[in-house]
């Protein structure tokens, strides 16, 4: 049983906001949501807002876009804004961020970033960075009076940036600031001198419910073949489990496990996930990376390692032919058998884009027993996969 645990959640929403760019650009990221969130943190600093402040602001930013992701991709880009209803995908975002637990205050902030009329503070911080982004991506800059200038020029007149311009113009005049904006490793680098990171304390439920919400809003979502492989894999898993024997905590900590098996999937370009052949040489490498990323990403996070082993282990086979570690029999745990049956039978049970359809429960049996008398798998897992088992859905 595992207890209450201090989450890095900026760490959670700064993967997560990679991922989204990510998924708009391919393997070119715009790198959007960082600048403005450095566009932003510089203002705040200049306004003196509170710690709290300034961690709302910043992960506000590095999400604020994300309810255009997937739906609008590369109309994200300055030449296309106009192209795009900016007031609606905030909305949507707004929408998303809601199912998020701790994200209530950002999902509010996020919500009105294009409106410029909003009695939020954040929320025209965002707004006024958003176009100063825009702005310096159109034209190249050599001083920074010349950015100013142009800056000054849009918002001049507009009672209701007029603290936040004077706080940018009075923040923004020397090299540093244009050197910075233009190199993101600087702004990688220099960011977490600017803000805190923020840690949430969850216990076992809550960490369950942040996980499956992660995985409804995000991971799943990142292909059209897998909107519900997470909840299927972490439902089965804990099936089995219980068929076992084990105890409830135990099948909970497989469900939570299961719901981010798949987190690092995130990393993974589309046309990876989604292609509709055999992967070989450098793109398979690039597919089974996402069991390695899940691996990282939840251990920055500051997961238990059962839970990261679970997670990470899925693709690890008992001969020690699995990846990304290699591991074999003496080296998986039962719960990381589980979630690799678990994963494998979901798989199996849904279309995939190099199968345009899915195998039934007898059928998927037939491969996963044959996968034991090969030594990969346990066959004993296998006949704890109920008769009855269903496909879930969020």
């Amino acid at each position: 049983m595992f207890l209450n645990r201090k989450i890095n959640f900026t760490k959670l929403i700064e993967n997560i906001s990679n991922s989204l760019d990510l998924m708009a650009f391919g393997e070119n990221p715009s790198h959007h949501a960082l600048r403005v969130g450095f566009i932003s943190i510089i203002i705040a600093n200049t306004l003196n807002l509170t710690r709290t402040e300034k961690m709302d602001l910043y992960l506000s930013c590095l999400v604020h876009d994300v309810g255009a992701v997937g739906i609008e991709g590369q109309l994200l880009s300055e030449e296309n804004r106009n192209m795009i209803n900016l007031q609606e995908h905030a909305q949507l975002g707004y929408e998303i961020l809601s199912q998020i637990p701790f994200c209530e205050n950002i999902a509010l902030i996020v919500k009105d970033h294009h409106n410029a009329s909003s009695s939020s503070l954040l929320s025209r911080i965002i707004y006024f960075a958003d176009e100063v982004d825009v702005i310096s991506r159109k034209q190249e800059f050599y001083n920074p009076k010349d950015l100013q200038a142009k800056v000054f020029a849009t918002f001049k007149g507009k009672s209701q940036f007029k603290p936040i311009l004077d706080a940018f113009l009075a923040s923004t005049q020397t090299d540093a600031f244009l050197i910075m904006l233009n190199n993101i490793d600087e702004i990688k680098h220099f960011l977490p001198s600017y803000v805190e990171d923020r840690f949430i304390v969850l216990d076992n439920l809550k960490l369950m419910t942040l996980a499956k919400a992660i995985a409804k809003n995000f991971i799943d979502k990142k292909s059209k073949f897998t909107l519900t492989h997470s909840i299927d894999v972490a439902y089965t898993a804990s099936s089995i489990a219980k068929n076992l024997g084990f105890a409830d905590s135990d099948c909970d900590l497989l469900q939570t496990a299961g719901f981010l098996h798949d987190i690092g999937k995130l990393f993974v370009p589309n046309s990876i996930l989604d292609f509709g052949g055999k992967l070989e040489g450098k793109n398979w490498l690039k597919m089974k990376s996402h069991a390695f990323y899940t691996f990282s990403f939840l251990t920055k996070l500051g997961l238990d390692k059962q839970i990261v082993s679970i997670a990470s282990n899925h693709h690890e086979y008992l001969d020690g032919s699995g990846y990304p570690f290699g591991l074999d029999k003496t080296q998986l745990s039962i719960f990381d058998q589980i979630m690799a049956v678990a994963d494998i039978y979901s798989a199996l049970r849904q279309i995939r884009p190099y199968r345009q359809y899915s195998l039934d429960h007898n059928q998927a049996l037939e491969i996963l027993y044959g996968l034991s008398n090969k030594g990969k798998i346990s066959k004993f897992i296998i006949d704890a996969i109920p008769l009855s088992i269903r496909l879930w859905h969020y």
